[in-house]
């Protein structure tokens, strides 16, 4: 037989864990490093409660779920505190029909700029964890279902 046997409930859920402490590695250093700084001190705070968190805590579970995503709140809130448009002055000879017109550009400033860099890793982990935490509440609910008489 050539095909692939298909992998058992917990070897698949043992492939999701396996993926959340991969990205987990580092992760926790990588906020400290890399967005902390940037942040103001309000929301220092709660993205050092998750690097904290990831170092000292090795489970997978709702609090885990939850701190990252508040820390991907802060560092959204961040990047759109730095974040400004700029209006450019469109040239009179290409204006056709009016007196001026404008462009505007989105711009941002440095610390939004490292923070919109630093943020992927984060909102990969953040799935990952999401992602192994269904999985399990859905083998759970299904074998619940299936002892019910």
């Amino acid at each position: 037989m050539t095909g692939f046997l298909p992998l058992s409930l917990l070897e698949q859920q043992v492939g999701l864990v396996r993926g959340v402490l991969e990205r987990r590695s580092g992760m926790g250093r990588h906020l400290s490093d890399r967005v902390i700084p940037h942040l103001s001190p309000g929301a220092q705070d709660a993205v050092r409660k998750a690097a904290e968190l990831l170092e000292k805590e090795s489970g997978v579970d709702e609090t885990l779920a939850h701190v990252l995503a508040t820390a991907i709140s802060e560092i959204r809130d961040g990047i759109k505190a730095g974040t400004f448009e700029e209006k450019t002055a469109i040239p009179q000879e290409r204006l056709i029909g009016c007196a001026e017109a404008f462009d505007t550009q989105r711009r941002l400033t440095p610390e939004a700029e490292a923070l919109q860099a630093a943020l992927p890793p984060l909102e990969v982990l953040c799935r990952a964890v999401r992602t192994a935490i269904d999985f399990a509440d859905a083998v759970k609910l299904s074998l619940r279902m299936l002892d019910q008489k």
